[in-house]
């Protein structure tokens, strides 16, 4: 921002000599005597007493020192944001994510971030994918977390992780002996058709998981014997803890889960048996460093709650 006008009264009068002013100010004494004396022509009244060599302001020029240093004041203030901004060291990110997802994997990475980035202002929103990709849509978030399969595909998007979809089962269960344990997996393999018949502990229909469960049992032709919808996966997998039913859920929430009874957890033996997780954002011609830094840390948490580091 150029306030020249200014820079050059207040460093005057901060001076009190025209010759040292001018120094510092890298012009000559003559330039800045012409300058200031058209000044004052301009304004119709004079902004220093003349002295001989010693220049004194005027009352005018008292005023208008002190609303030139305040001006000078956020001058300098906006030169030093826009220079961050320029560098990527300040601006804005407005992340959505899941209430669930965003509970494990969210705060050790907000910790580094913040204290990595004082300077940008970041904020979080919290809903289902129809809610967060809306205000996405709507530029009122700047990048989501979510399910790649559930992403618009006009969104740019980048792979930050991916976990198994899996089944909980009861321990004592019956479908436990159904389940074939394959060399160098992690989990044992349990058939889709294993799960015809079976209670089960389902998501709403607003959740991202459910409608991964719909999509699988539609193509697998599964029929639950009964299906009880509940929102909290949490709470899901107490019950099936406690041998009510089984359910279908994602890796990384039986990472954080602990209950007083353990559940067992096998692979579905089917193309589909792994999600990616994803970042997802309008596209630019280039993406502010601090954005780059969110989705390395979110990456890197993830693959430390998929390797079982909480």
């Amino acid at each position: 921002m150029e306030l020249k006008e200014q820079r050059y009264v207040c460093t005057l009068a901060e001076c009190g000599n025209l010759t040292r002013a001018a120094d510092r100010l890298y012009i000559s004494q003559p330039a800045l005597s012409i300058y200031i004396s058209n000044l004052e022509k301009h304004l119709g009244m004079p902004l220093f007493d003349r002295q001989g060599k010693k220049f004194e302001l005027t009352k005018a020029g008292e005023r208008y020192v002190h609303y030139a240093r305040k001006m000078l004041e956020e001058s300098n203030q906006f030169d030093e944001e826009l220079s961050m901004l320029l560098s990527d060291e300040s601006g804005r990110l407005r992340l959505g994510i899941s209430l669930l997802r965003g509970a494990w994997l969210l705060p050790r990475v907000f910790k580094t971030f913040c204290s990595k980035w004082p300077h940008v202002e970041l904020t979080l929103r919290q809903g289902n994918i129809m809610f967060l990709d809306d205000l996405l849509k709507n530029h009122e978030l700047d990048m989501i977390i979510v399910n790649g399969e559930n992403l618009d595909k006009s969104m740019d998007r980048r792979e930050l992780f991916q976990e198994e979809f899996l089944v909980a089962v009861p321990q004592g269960h019956p479908l436990n002996s159904q389940a074939i344990f394959r060399e160098g997996q992690p989990y044992g393999i349990l058939s889709p058709e294993a799960l015809d018949g079976q209670v089960l502990l389902s998501t709403t229909q607003e959740q991202s998981s459910r409608e991964l469960q719909e999509k699988i049992f539609r193509k697998y032709k599964i029929r639950p014997q009964h299906i009880y919808t509940i929102r909290s996966i949490e709470l899901i997998l107490q019950m099936v803890a406690e041998g009510f039913g089984i359910t279908l859920v994602r890796e990384a929430f039986t990472r954080i889960f602990r209950y007083s009874k353990a559940v067992n957890l096998y692979q579905l033996d089917i193309p589909e048996h792994k999600r990616t997780v994803v970042a997802a954002f309008h596209h630019r011609e280039k993406l502010p460093r601090y954005m780059e830094d969110m989705m390395d840390l979110l990456r890197k948490r993830g693959l430390e709650i998929m390797a079982g580091r909480l």
